[in-house]
């Protein structure tokens, strides 16, 4: 038989795994952000501006990204610990589990998702 509770705690487990990847990943892109380097901020050779240029944009775009999953996953424990985790946030049904299991910090059901991407 189906026990949510079950479902929703082994979900808890899965957000918090994930949250700790993200936060030691955004450690590891600040640090090897080329432009937080100081060996190559003396370099001086040819090109090396526009390289420096292109990883920092690169690095930022993943630190974003990374800031913003980040946020997903805060966001979807704290509806864990208010207990309205699963409920959409258009219609206020629950959350398909199997979509939550397969994205834990889905923010809508299947329904309103298909529709917003539209």
């Amino acid at each position: 038989m189906f026990d949510p509770s079950k479902k929703i705690d082994s979900i808890k487990q899965t957000l918090l795994r994930q949250q700790k990847e993200v936060e030691e990943n955004l450690k590891e892109i600040e640090a090897e952000d080329p432009v937080k380097a100081p060996a190559l901020a003396e370099t001086s050779e040819p090109g090396t501006d526009s390289y420096l240029a292109d990883v920092h944009t690169k690095t930022l775009v993943i630190k974003e990204q990374l800031i913003r999953v980040s946020g997903d996953i805060r966001r979807a424990l704290t509806k864990i610990g208010q207990g309205t985790y699963g409920k959409c946030e258009k219609c206020g049904n629950s959350i398909e589990i199997g979509r939550l299991l397969a994205m834990p910090t889905a923010q809508y059901c299947l329904s309103d998702s298909k529709k917003a991407s539209k």
